[in-house]
């Protein structure tokens, strides 16, 4: 089940032409100035394409760290 801050991201990440890289994605939740807990996620994600925001939101690393 997604977190209200993923929610979130998915939504700022409809905006987004796909395929994007790490560096779109990451650029386009700064520009959105979402949560510090999902842009530092973002920041772990592996540098690749991504197709969806869905696949981004499922590569994303843990809460936890």
């Amino acid at each position: 089940m997604e977190t209200k801050a993923e929610n979130e991201l998915r939504q700022v990440l409809d905006e987004l032409s796909y395929p994007a890289d790490k560096v779109r994605i990451v650029t386009c939740a700064e520009v959105h100035d979402l949560g510090t807990d999902v842009r530092r996620r973002l920041h772990g994600l592996p540098h690749r394409h991504y197709s969806s925001p869905t696949e981004v939101v499922e590569a994303l690393p843990d809460e936890r760290g």
